[in-house]
């Protein structure tokens, strides 16, 4: 038996004749004909019986036949779905549009295990100015994927929630450390800060937490990204919030880590339209989810054993986000 059979068998049923069925087909009814008489052939049994000049009805054994003829059809089309799926996530591409606060670097470090499986996968990153543009782009397709906080301000979209960025206060080298190793947000009036100047959802963030305990911040320079901003802390004079995986990075090159209390924190995820992600986009956004999981689980066990905040980010960093550990 041949697909092909089943195909004209299903066809002849559907159009309720041959002379139709053909016509769909873009086969000649001859040719039609033949091959529905070499399936009843192979089978030894009748599937239609003529009941006028132009049209054929089932015999019992052609409507035993249909659900079983429908579900290899169906097995078919789902095997061939399959293998296109995976040709498209071993060589797709995916575009990607992140905001400041969720800078293209700390994307990039979420899919180290994506890039690891799937080499050949081409991804295109790009920084937005803020959520609204950013929203928009992805509502037209530019972008298959946007990272962003909440909220979301296009309602059209779907939106994965991934996690929580918590911002530390990152202060130059050799400042004074409260014993504790945090800071109640109503003791920073006197600090000098440095903003990042596109990161315009952050910075209300960060200024209405201060302003919620009377604090009005002491802005002292904006800079166009977050490595500016850390570049000036760690020279000395100004401090910033940067959030925990940067913050990190920041107390490796020397600059001391501080947790505020209250934290201040915002939901962030990725938004993307309402119908089917492509097999590649849909695979990146798992590993992202995947890669933070692994590291707030390793953060919250090292806080359960009795490490700070920073001291257990610090601790599982490595584990996860760096490539040669996927």
């Amino acid at each position: 038996m041949e697909l092909r059979q089943i195909e004209y068998f299903l066809a002849v049923v559907e159009h309720e004749g041959l002379n139709r069925a053909a016509q769909h087909l873009y086969v000649s009814q001859p040719a039609l004909s033949q091959a529905i008489q070499a399936l009843e052939r192979e089978l030894g049994v009748e599937l239609f019986q003529r009941v006028a000049r132009r049209s054929l009805a089932l015999t019992p054994a052609g409507t035993l036949l249909v659900p079983k003829a429908r579900a290899i059809l169906d097995d078919v089309v789902a095997a061939r779905d399959a293998l296109s799926s995976a040709r498209d996530l071993e060589a797709g591409s995916v575009s990607i549009g992140t905001m400041p606060e969720m800078s293209s670097d700390a994307v990039a470090s979420w899919i180290t295990s994506f890039r690891s499986r799937y080499p050949d996968v081409r991804l295109n990153i790009s920084e937005v100015a803020g959520v609204r543009d950013l929203c928009g782009e992805v509502v037209t397709g530019r972008y298959e994927l946007g990272f962003t906080t909440r909220p979301v301000p296009a309602k059209s979209l779907e939106f994965v929630e991934l996690g929580v960025q918590r911002l530390l206060l990152v202060m130059p080298p050799g400042s004074p450390a409260p014993p504790s190793g945090t800071l109640p947000l109503d003791a920073l009036s006197y600090l000098p800060l440095t903003i990042c100047s596109l990161a315009q959802r952050e910075n209300d963030r960060v200024a209405t937490a201060l302003r919620n305990v009377g604090v009005e911040p002491r802005l002292i320079a904006s800079m166009p990204n977050r490595h500016a901003q850390l570049t000036l802390v760690l020279g000395g004079g100004v401090h910033a919030f940067l959030p925990l995986r940067m913050a990190v990075q920041a107390r490796r090159l020397g600059a001391v880590v501080i947790e505020t209390d209250p934290l201040v924190s915002v939901p962030f995820g990725v938004a993307h339209r309402r119908d089917a992600l492509s097999p590649a986009a849909q695979e990146l956004v798992r590993h992202c989810k995947a890669t933070l999981d692994t590291w707030y689980a390793a953060i919250a066990n090292a806080q359960t054993d009795g490490a700070s905040l920073i001291d257990a980010a610090d601790a599982a960093y490595d584990d996860v986000h760096l490539p040669m550990n996927p």
